[in-house]
Parts: structure tokens; C-alpha cells; sequence
């Protein structure tokens, strides 16, 4: 079954931010989420936290791609 909501995140070179962003996320009253973190090519530790993430809660999915600008970002993430 597919969750209430979904959230789109694109990310780049965001490592110092991403880690408080996503425990936000994980902290809101509504529980029926998917969180999409799609990961536009970052040069720093985006990936890995987000990684790291994924790898804790199943409601956060990770989509690694090579940097190709925000509207690419989004698209895939919306494919996904």
C-alpha cells in the first residue's frame, strides 16, 4: 500500500544541513510518509547521511545520480 504522502528532497552538497532536515522529517505527527531523498551528484557526506538514513528507517529512500541540475533532480525523483 502506497503512503498517505510523499516527500521530495533534492539534495546537493547539503551535508551540513541534510542530517537535521531528515530528523525533522522522521519527527512529524503524521507517520504515512515516504521521503525521497534524491541526491544531485553531491561533492561532501550528503550521500552518506542520507544513506545512513535509508538504512534506519524504511520510510526513507535514496536515489543516487550524477549532478545534473535541480529540474533533473526533481524529475527522477518523481519517477521513482
Amino acid at each position: 500500500m502506497s503512503p498517505a504522502a510523499s516527500v521530495l528532497l533534492p539534495v546537493f552538497d547539503a551535508a551540513a544541513t541534510l542530517d537535521l532536515c531528515l530528523r525533522s522529517i522522521a519527527r512529524q505527527r503524521h507517520r504515512d510518509f515516504e521521503c525521497v531523498i534524491v541526491d544531485d551528484g553531491s561533492r561532501d557526506d550528503s550521500l552518506a547521511i542520507a544513506r545512513h538514513w535509508a538504512d534506519r528507517d524504511p520510510r526513507f529512500v535514496v536515489l543516487a545520480l550524477p549532478h545534473r541540475g535541480l529540474v533533473t533532480t526533481l524529475n527522477e525523483g518523481a519517477a521513482a
